[in-house]
């Protein structure tokens, strides 16, 4: 992204210049290593000249609302995906909900005519709700609400914590020497 043109830089007058640009924005490469690579393609620009033009003729601000946006998109998507699955688990826990329901009101009635009920319906009974927990569980977990995560927010709580301490002990330890 362009926000200035000099004639005498080399970076703006290269046939590369949205190469050099994309390399040190997306890539992280170094002005020398952009130097080097250019140097293999027979084109000679310092990395003074490099840095220099990223400096003076590179739109860092309009880059940072880029990488932002691409960022917050991703963000969006994720979220999506999320939503998505809890959402697909909602709908298991429901229908395993209603199965249970009807395969236990099945299995008391059989009970109450006095019935062996068949091992094909407890079973049936055990595993909706068996896969209903599993589902609650998984549905907890993606919400960051099962007792796992709550821990280790509780931890990293403790920790930051204990960093402030140490940092404002620290710090009037300090004071006290000078």
């Amino acid at each position: 992204m362009p926000v200035g043109y000099s004639a005498r830089c080399k970076v703006c007058n290269s046939p590369h210049r949205v190469e050099i640009e994309k390399w040190v924005k997306e890539g992280g490469i170094s002005a020398r290593e952009v130097a080097r690579r250019l140097a293999e393609m027979g084109e000679k620009i310092s990395h003074e000249a490099i840095r220099r033009h990223m400096l003076e003729h590179f739109d860092v601000t309009a880059e940072a609302r880029e990488q932002y946006q691409k960022s917050q998109e991703q963000f969006e998507r994720a979220v999506q995906r999320r939503l998505s699955d809890i959402e697909m688990l909602d709908a298991t826990i429901a229908d395993n909900f209603e199965l249970s329901q009807a395969t236990t009101a099945w299995l008391k009635d059989l009970i109450a005519q006095r019935k062996n009920p068949p091992l094909a319906l407890v079973q049936l009974r055990e595993k909706l709700q068996s896969e209903m927990r599993q589902a609650m569980k998984t549905k907890q977990e993606l919400l960051g609400d099962d007792s796992e995560s709550k821990l280790a927010d509780a931890m990293v709580a403790t920790l930051d914590e204990l960093q402030e301490l140490y940092m404002n002990a620290h710090g009037s330890q300090e004071r006290t020497e000078s």
